[in-house]
């Protein structure tokens, strides 16, 4: 493994993956659209920022890679950005660049619940994407993760719902019962690493958590406890939940979308948590929300 190229490196779970690659002797390339968004990343040693357009040329690109690692993905679809440009359309196009330069090793990251039968666009995307890895790759060893949640430093969930319980007195939250297993980033990232060259991951999907399941209200209350905030939370019901959520697409800034609805109207959990696989103890939310306080 002398060349590891990224694609969603300068997102929270990627920019966290690249500075653990950072310390190995290796070559890191981080392909992006926009450098700007990279730019915490310049001062990481061995690693080559390159801007890309949907019209280069990938085989350009990638040429003299070893290691293509998958990060991109999109929470909230826009009129530039579908879930099927960039979950699906994208992982064919990939693939068929791999085949191509005969790369020897993919690793991607998708979604846990990620089904063909998936109640929301999301889910459904990140299934098509899954099969384009698996019908197209011949030569190329492939590992995909399905992760719940990630919570970390610069996540968009946990910290998300810090912010807005810090200035709102009150909380109307939809889908409260919706079940997570949310995972840390530094485990997360930690269980890639490993995958890179063990042979016992080639070809496989895992299904990954953190070692608790908690319930959205749960969530909400772990991180008022830790602050030692206390907040109005009512749940709303589902009729009532979803005319909310469609005002709340009306707003320039996009908190939450109908098609997350229905992506929380299955448990975001695992039947088998994969991630002991990789790793004996896992960094529970409780305990991280209480440490950074």
């Amino acid at each position: 493994m002398r060349t590891v190229s990224i694609f969603g490196g300068s997102g929270f779970i990627g920019s966290r993956l690249i500075a653990h690659l950072a310390k190995q002797k290796i070559q890191i390339r981080l392909f992006t659209q926009k450098k700007i968004k990279a730019n915490h990343l310049k001062v990481l040693p061995n690693l080559k920022l390159y801007e890309y357009q949907e019209s280069t040329d990938l085989k350009t690109l990638l040429v003299g890679s070893d290691v293509v690692i998958n990060c991109i993905g999109i929470l909230h679809e826009d009129k530039k950005n579908s879930f099927h440009q960039i979950h699906a359309l994208w992982l064919k196009k990939l693939t068929h660049t791999l085949n191509q330069l005969k790369i020897k090793r993919f690793i991607h990251l998708s979604a846990l619940g990620a089904s063909k039968e998936g109640p929301s666009n999301y889910l459904q995307s990140k299934f098509e994407g899954e099969t384009y890895i698996k019908k197209n790759l011949k030569t190329t060893a492939w590992t995909i993760f399905r992760p719940s949640i990630v919570f970390g430093e610069q996540d968009s969930f946990i910290n998300l719902f810090r912010k807005l319980l810090n200035f709102l007195p009150i909380l109307m939250l939809v889908s409260p019962q919706s079940k997570f297993q949310p995972i840390a980033c530094e485990d997360l990232v930690e269980m890639m690493l490993k995958s890179l060259q063990d042979k016992k991951t080639f070809n496989k999907t895992y299904n990954v958590g953190g070692p608790k399941v908690y319930t959205f209200i749960e969530i909400i209350r772990l991180i008022l406890e830790a602050s030692g905030q206390k907040r109005i939370i009512i749940p709303l019901p589902k009729r009532l939940a979803w005319m909310t959520v469609w005002f709340l697409e009306l707003l320039p800034v996009k908190l939450i979308t109908r098609d997350n609805l229905k992506s929380m109207s299955v448990d975001n959990i695992v039947n088998i948590n994969d991630a002991y696989q990789f790793k004996s103890t896992l960094k529970d939310l409780a305990i991280y929300l209480k440490e950074t306080r």
